[in-house]
């Protein structure tokens, strides 16, 4: 909803901006009316949508300004910046192995285990190595299940914020070292390409070897329309970004599944022998 506030407030004070009025006053009259409040909430302060406005607000050259909101009124981004459903699934059924996990192992451990210890005691049946193993073993399975299952839901949740286009986001330590090498580089092209509009002088210069930004200032130069280019980078960008995060994604899911699996047997092995024994037993 952030990126639906941010088109109409543009698109406003593209045509409300007159002679006697400032771009930077008539972005601040627009987004205290209460007609802006249809569009989605508040724009947040450390979003990318409020450091483009902060940024227009902040050019002194009125045609600049008014170039510059021109520029990002023809920009589609709504839809763009959506989080895509199918990986808002990934990240609840991860949510939901997690649960599923430490609610059997709890259950295990705390009713079924100690009825099994006791019941071998009072037959003075020697307790199976299995469930010996299990019980001593327990809580080393569980850091290296936990740290595994952690791990996972960490960097789904990572991945989920760069769909929150938040400043900064992508100089994190969880981004550097959790998230793959491609998603980080094609978030920060679609960085590069949405700040290029607002950048002054200077930050063009120290920037000249981004291809991006390099592609961009050529683009402004020739006949052709900046905010169409613009578009274009962003959606050829945004689909890389989201089949890198499905890609971590599935390695992830596919992972934990394994390590859901192998546990799986470690509990089957350790509840049923019990009950074999104590069969032959009886």
């Amino acid at each position: 909803m952030t990126w639906e506030r941010f088109g109409y407030i543009c698109r406003k004070v593209s045509v409300d901006t007159g002679d006697q009025e400032s771009v930077s006053a008539c972005l601040s009259r627009v987004e205290n009316e209460k007609s802006c409040d249809l569009y989605g909430r508040k724009i947040g302060d450390k979003s990318w949508p409020r450091k483009i406005l902060n940024a227009i607000q902040d050019i002194q050259d009125q045609d600049k300004a008014k170039e510059t909101i021109e520029t990002y009124k023809n920009l589609s981004l709504t839809k763009q910046f959506e989080e895509p459903m199918r990986f808002k699934r990934v990240i609840a059924y991860l949510s939901y192995v997690t649960f599923v996990f430490y609610s059997v192992v709890g259950v295990y451990q705390v009713k079924v285990a100690p009825s099994f210890i006791g019941v071998f005691e009072d037959f003075g049946i020697p307790i199976p190595i299995s469930l010996l193993f299990y019980q001593d073993y327990l809580v080393h399975f569980l850091i290296v299940v936990s740290l595994f299952l952690v791990s996972a839901l960490l960097i789904g949740f990572q991945i989920k914020k760069l769909f929150n286009f938040n400043t900064g986001v992508e100089d994190t330590l969880f981004i550097k070292y959790l998230v793959s090498r491609n998603v980080r580089k094609s978030y920060l092209k679609i960085v590069n390409i949405l700040e290029f509009p607002i950048l002054t002088s200077d930050q063009l210069k120290n920037q000249n070897e981004n291809p991006i930004t390099s592609h961009l200032q050529s683009i402004k130069h020739s006949n052709m329309c900046i905010s169409a280019e613009m578009q274009e980078l962003i959606e050829t960008e945004m689909q890389s970004l989201l089949e890198g995060s499905e890609r971590q994604m599935k390695f992830i899911t596919t992972s934990v599944v394994l390590v859901v699996v192998i546990a799986i047997f470690f509990f089957l092995a350790s509840a049923y022998a019990p009950i074999f024994i104590l069969g032959d037993a009886v």
